[in-house]
């Protein structure tokens, strides 16, 4: 199940960014992303997949953190945040 909503927060980041709602294809081929991406963690593979559909670069973890001293966190800040929270519940 934990795979599924990791799965899910990636589709919904990728959904935010391009205001649209992704069809089946599209889900097949950020999955693929992400199973291809290097990197050691699945968030790192989860940014790689997003990057590589979107070509945007994700705010870091830290960064999202630096702004909430100071401003409010909008839409996509809190859809890394639910990202980063499901990747880390993945297995290693």
């Amino acid at each position: 199940m934990s795979e599924m909503s990791y799965l899910l927060a990636i589709f919904a980041v990728v959904e935010h960014l391009n205001k649209s709602e992704l069809p089946t294809t599209s889900k097949k081929l950020i999955i693929a992303y992400a199973n291809e991406a290097s990197g050691g963690s699945f968030m790192e593979k989860a940014r790689a997949a997003v990057h590589r559909y979107t070509q945007t670069v994700l705010p870091s973890l830290q960064s999202i953190q630096e702004k909430s001293r100071t401003q409010k966190l909008d839409k996509l800040d809190h859809l890394v945040l639910k990202l980063e929270y499901e990747a880390s519940r993945l297995p290693v």
